[in-house]
């Protein structure tokens, strides 16, 4: 599955829409930032909660964020640590660990586990103009991978916002 959401997503108003590829609206994805991701969430066109996110006071070099469902209940675990040139990001769902490998600040980059990659994001031009491509190619739960690989690009965004 396909996504796409413009370039224009990390402006100052910190909502934005995720489409298909036929440029139809699926999501809106509002989010809260103060120096760094407060919470952020999902929702249909409808208005119905799908995924939120929201920052787990740490101390030390680790952040964790955790991944609720409509049912408040948490659904997978982000942490985040800061090395010399770049974050690192682990995922935790369901007690099996995937990695974000790639590309992080030019916004390609990959979940994956054991070599098998379950989530995407690239920079590309398209016929409707310059969008992130989101493709989610675990087929169980396509939704969370995609709030995931949003997820982690708000990180991403915000970063280069304040540490110019």
């Amino acid at each position: 599955m396909k996504f796409y959401i413009s370039p224009t997503h990390f402006a100052s108003q910190r909502e934005f829409i995720i489409r298909d590829e036929d440029q139809n609206k699926l999501f809106r994805v509002k989010g809260r930032f103060l120096l760094s991701l407060r919470w952020l969430k999902m929702r249909d066109m409808n208005d119905s909660f799908i995924y939120g996110v929201r920052k787990h006071f740490t101390v030390g070099f680790i952040r964790r964020y955790q991944i609720t469902d409509d049912e408040r209940k948490t659904v997978a675990t982000i942490k985040r640590a800061y090395g010399f040139f770049r974050p690192k990001f682990t995922l935790t769902i369901a007690d099996e660990t995937y990695s974000v490998e790639g590309s992080l600040y030019q916004h390609r980059f990959e979940i994956q586990k054991d070599g098998e990659t379950y989530a995407k994001i690239s920079k590309s031009v398209f016929m409707f103009g310059d969008a992130f491509e989101i493709e989610v190619l675990h087929e169980r739960n396509p939704l969370l991978f995609l709030f995931l690989i949003v997820t982690i690009d708000q990180f991403l965004h915000e970063r280069k916002k304040f540490f110019k």
